[in-house]
């Protein structure tokens, strides 16, 4: 009895497990942990090597490049107007060390580039931001520095009319010395002349037809 129940229950164990195996085939798989939770690429990083070659470009020692490299962001600018390129031409126009270096338009253009909509990314914002504090800087030591000359002028000029004035008496003085030396002079000859006057008088022999006194 033992041998065909025996056979008979195998029958029934592999039917089950070809059941279990389909219903597994046909279940959607389980994901793994890799595919479950997969991690986003990070961001591209910014591409800064456009605005460190115009930088370089503007850098001083050599007039004609400054001035091809600061042609060449504004043309860029003027062309296709992206936010990069108009950060270009600012970074260009307000490079110290060259002759047409203007920071005070350069932080006007920053200013107005970051306030608006823009598609700059983090690394392009910070290097706005570091060059914008730089022209800010730059824009009040020359403010400084231009009311020093002002006042530096106005002492000048006051000095400059002082002695003006100073020359202007000592000439009246000299004048008055000069006009008092010459009467003097016209004072001391009347008086030699007096003198002079009386002593004839004095050494004038007495006439004999004059009456005994």
């Amino acid at each position: 009895m033992a041998g065909p129940m025996k056979r008979r229950t195998l029958p029934a164990v592999a039917i089950a497990i070809l059941l279990l195996g389909g219903c597994a085939a046909s279940s959607p798989a389980a994901k793994g942990p890799a595919e479950a939770a997969v991690p986003a690429a990070p961001p591209r990083p910014a591409d800064l090597g456009a605005y460190l070659d115009t930088l370089s470009g503007m850098a001083p020692g050599d007039a004609g490049r400054q001035q091809a490299t600061l042609e060449a962001a504004l043309a860029a600018s003027q062309q296709s107007p992206t936010a990069a390129n108009r950060l270009r031409y600012a970074l260009a126009l307000g490079s110290a060390g060259s002759a047409g270096s203007n920071p005070v338009e350069a932080r006007r253009m920053i200013l107005e580039l970051l306030s608006g909509p823009h598609d700059l990314k983090a690394a392009e914002v910070a290097l706005a931001e570091s060059f914008l504090r730089e022209f800010e800087a730059r824009v009040t030591l020359y403010a400084e520095l231009g009311r020093q000359r002002e006042e530096a002028a106005a002492r000048l000029a006051s000095l400059d009319a002082s002695a003006d004035h100073r020359t202007d008496a000592l000439a009246a003085e000299n004048a008055r010395l000069r006009r008092a030396l010459a009467e003097a002079d016209r004072k001391l000859k009347a008086v030699a002349e007096m003198e002079r006057q009386l002593l004839e008088q004095v050494s004038e022999p007495a006439s004999p037809d004059a009456p005994p006194p």
